[in-house]
């Protein structure tokens, strides 16, 4: 792929309203990592033709592997994770273990709350029952 093409059709995906990466769902970063991805390909496979494989500055077959491995990552697993179409600036990434830890204190608590609930009901009907027999 000549460099114009690349080019354009880099320029074509960025085309939009939105000027801030914040403001894009993580879906629409997704999409533009793989245009992303697909346009730098292109750009390495065709410096690589120009340059030659003899040239220092040619990218190996070892670093375009690592290259796809890094955006494989982002555009599979990262950004999907968030699981939503709110913009990223409403969006934080948080541990999934402490998120798992929070779920099930709040859980516990909420059991002590009904459990607790139940005994002051209970003391009170036989506060009432002790007081008038």
């Amino acid at each position: 792929m000549e460099l114009k093409n690349i080019n354009l059709h880099l320029k074509k995906s960025i085309e939009g309203e939105h000027v801030d990466a914040l403001d894009l769902s993580p879906g629409e970063i997704a999409g533009f990592l793989q245009i992303c991805h697909t346009a730098l390909h292109a750009y390495i496979c065709h410096a690589n033709e120009q340059l030659g494989s003899d040239s220092e500055a040619c990218i190996s077959k070892k670093e375009i592997e690592k290259i796809e491995s890094i955006f494989r990552e982002l555009t599979d697993n990262f950004f999907p994770m968030a699981h939503s179409n709110k913009s990223l600036q409403q969006l934080q990434i948080v541990d999934k273990r402490e998120y798992q830890q929070v779920i099930e204190d709040f859980l516990r608590l909420n059991n002590m709350g009904k459990d607790t609930l139940y005994l002051s009901n209970r003391l009170s009907e036989s506060i009432g029952r002790l007081i008038n027999p």
